[in-house]
């Protein structure tokens, strides 16, 4: 049975990012910290081989694809975007912290979508569809090996809905920039349970001991069994 091995990896640092802004649909570049912190990941850790790279349309993320893959085409998946925060769109945490819109969205659970945005239903059921189309050209094209360069938010959601083992928290399946998961599923697998099984952290390490994902738990397969 033919497996299909996806790593999933979230795009490098933005200026944005380091300023503590939320964005989402604003098309920023890498800054020089996230491109320098990508060229430090890929030199003292290795990235996977892949046949070919999907990546969501804004810039960080085919820049950071760019830069980890410069010698594959990288295919555009507009699906795979970030989710827009409408009003709140590229504002700093410090600046919201006033704004009652913004605090009544909190108190909701940050369910309610902001004015402009689009709704979580529809941001999830857009990037499952990215995923689904990815998965289905791999399948019709025989690829087995592809990195998939996007944003934090929906591989934790991707991970949450069909990763295994499975976790009681989503947040346990956070990412740092330049970082993500190596996911794994089968054409009987997938069209049974709509299932992947989540075997590594990325970039891998090249010693046994060492960990790029220094702040987060490690996966323990047998825990879950």
């Amino acid at each position: 049975m033919k497996n299909y091995h996806i790593h999933l990896l979230r795009h490098g640092l933005t200026a944005a990012n380091a300023e503590g802004r939320y964005v989402g649909s604003t098309d920023l570049p890498l800054s020089k910290e996230g491109r320098q912190e990508l060229e430090r990941l890929k030199r003292e850790y290795e990235y996977p081989e892949v046949q070919r790279v999907y990546a969501s349309p804004l810039r960080r993320c085919v820049e950071t694809a760019e830069l980890l893959y410069p010698d594959r085409e990288i295919k555009r998946i507009d699906a795979l975007r970030e989710y827009d925060f409408g009003v709140f769109e590229n504002r700093a945490i410090s600046e919201l912290k006033t704004d009652p819109q913004f605090l009544s969205w909190l108190s909701q659970g940050m369910t309610a979508p902001p004015e402009g945005a689009e709704s979580r239903e529809t941001f999830t059921l857009r990037y499952e569809r990215g995923f689904r189309q990815i998965l289905r050209e791999m399948m019709i094209d025989s690829i087995t090996r592809a990195a998939v360069i996007t944003h934090a938010g929906i591989i934790t959601g991707l991970l949450a809905a069909h990763g295994l083992p499975r976790r009681e928290n989503a947040m346990e399946w956070a990412v740092e920039s330049g970082c993500g998961y190596t996911v794994s599923t089968s054409s009987q697998l997938w069209s049974m349970s709509e299932l992947f099984e989540v075997f590594d952290r990325l970039p891998y390490s090249r010693t046994p001991d060492q960990s790029v994902f220094s702040g987060y738990r490690l996966i323990d397969l047998e825990e879950d069994e």
